[in-house]
């Protein structure tokens, strides 16, 4: 049965986060660009050496378990990568193995820890004037598909067709294609409960979130339309969601 899963939130901008970055950031390009909800917009300095990025969750709070780590348009290619958690913010330890980044494409790392923790740390060893649009630690909620409603595949073409007054087609290309897909949910009690924790995070439909859709793949992503559904009894409900991808 396929599943999927929905990232609703990023630690780093939680309210009662702090989050310390080396250095400061080129002008017009500020450490809130990390984990300000887009892909578009590029945090950038003009620096050699390590360069971390900080999270403390602060104290005396719930804190969610983090998993999982996505950092979208880099320029980490060669470098020696980690990503560690800390009770203390003093002594870290690995969310996963540290690596060299081969290649300059999306990073993503799922971690096997089930703990939640309050500091979390993002490190480039020997960073060279380093830039990313995003950062991204945070957890999932997996939900199965309806194994009678197979994906739906609903893609956009990111093209604007506008015709002359002589009836001739021009057409304006604003990007890529956009991936769109539906899915049918089965939503029993626990699923439901997550659900709903889910829209809260995503306070009801309005932020964008990371999806990890039925082919394992990872992207930026938005609700296209308020998702439908039927209960089948009091706690297990039916649900359709459109998804789109932002880019």
């Amino acid at each position: 049965m396929a599943k999927i899963r929905i990232l609703p939130f990023n630690v780093l901008q939680f309210d009662t986060s702090s989050v310390a970055v080396t250095g400061t950031g080129d002008s017009g390009y500020p450490e809130s660009r990390l984990y300000d909800l887009s892909i578009d917009f590029y945090y950038k300095r003009t620096a050699t050496g390590d360069w971390e990025v900080v999270c403390d969750q602060g104290a005396g709070i719930d804190w969610p378990v983090v998993n999982t780590l996505i950092i979208d348009r880099h320029n980490f290619t060669g470098r020696v990568l980690t990503w560690e958690y800390s009770t203390d913010g003093v002594s870290y330890n690995d969310m996963v193995d540290s690596w060299t980044q081969g290649d300059n494409l999306q990073i993503v790392k799922e971690s096997t820890i089930t703990t939640a923790y309050r500091y979390h740390k993002f490190k480039v060893a020997g960073a060279v004037n380093p830039q990313c649009t995003e950062i991204y630690m945070g957890g999932y909620y997996e939900f199965k598909v309806r194994f009678d409603e197979p994906p739906g595949e609903n893609d956009l073409d990111n093209v604007v067709w506008t015709a002359t007054l002589g009836g001739i087609e021009r057409s304006t290309k604003l990007g890529d294609v956009r991936k769109g897909r539906d899915y049918s949910l089965f939503l029993y009690p626990e699923k439901l409960v997550e659900w709903r924790a889910m829209v809260d995070y995503l306070d009801e439909y309005s932020h964008p979130f990371y999806l990890k859709d039925h082919e394992d793949d990872y992207w930026f992503a938005r609700f296209r339309s308020l998702p439908n559904g039927s209960f089948i009894t009091e706690q297990q409900q039916e649900k359709d969601i459109e998804l789109l991808e932002i880019l």
